[in-house]
């Protein structure tokens, strides 16, 4: 660490994941701007449509960038990203707004990036499934019904994965498995991360 200065947003995200200091050392405001940076790079490949913004916030944050109108200027970018009509690119764009602070004021910018992150692997693990935008209408439309009941009782909430098998097996044994990928995915940049912060991946 080349900082005797805590860092808050590397405490902030310890807390988060539960992940206890072993190295007191490993907190300093050079070792959360280490962590973004390998975070953001976890994120490449970066879809097109993102890379500019994306590489601009990995070098603002690499190079310590100091002047807030380009900071600003980053924000409104990310802002737009995160608007894209494209689920993927959108989704990055998140990534980009959780990155578009510099630590040294965003004490939750570690953990909001980390979720954001976390949306990216899981929606990426969804596609590579081949679950789509309209598998999962036809089975919110479903499960909605089935957990309406029939008009009179409403089904257990335990019963109700049951209940969808029955309707559509088929595609609830598609849901099942897509929705265990989408979790694996998403606790598994997590387990990356405590790693990273527990010394295992530096």
């Amino acid at each position: 660490m080349s900082s005797d200065t805590v860092s808050p947003a590397i405490a902030n995200l310890r807390s988060t994941l539960g992940v206890v200091p072993t190295d007191p050392a490993l907190a300093g405001a050079d070792d959360a701007t280490r962590l973004l940076c390998w975070m953001l790079a976890a994120t490449r490949p970066w879809p097109a449509a993102a890379s500019d913004v994306m590489e601009a916030l990995f070098t603002a944050h690499r190079d310590g960038e100091g002047d807030d109108a380009i900071w600003s200027t980053l924000r409104r970018r990310a802002i737009d990203l995160s608007e894209h009509a494209d689920a993927d690119v959108g989704l990055h764009g998140r990534v980009a707004e959780a990155a578009a602070w510099p630590l040294a004021t965003a004490r939750a910018g570690l953990v909001e990036l980390l979720h954001a992150i976390c949306a990216v692997r899981a929606h990426q693990a969804s596609l590579a499934n081949g679950w789509s935008a309209a598998d999962e209408a036809a089975a919110h439309t479903i499960l909605s019904a089935i957990a309406e009941g029939d008009g009179v009782t409403k089904p257990a909430r335990d019963d109700i994965p049951a209940l969808f098998r029955t309707t559509d097996p088929a595609l609830e044994r598609r849901f099942a498995f897509n929705l265990h990928t989408v979790n694996t995915a998403y606790l598994g940049f997590q387990r990356e991360v405590a790693a990273w912060l527990a010394g295992a991946a530096r």
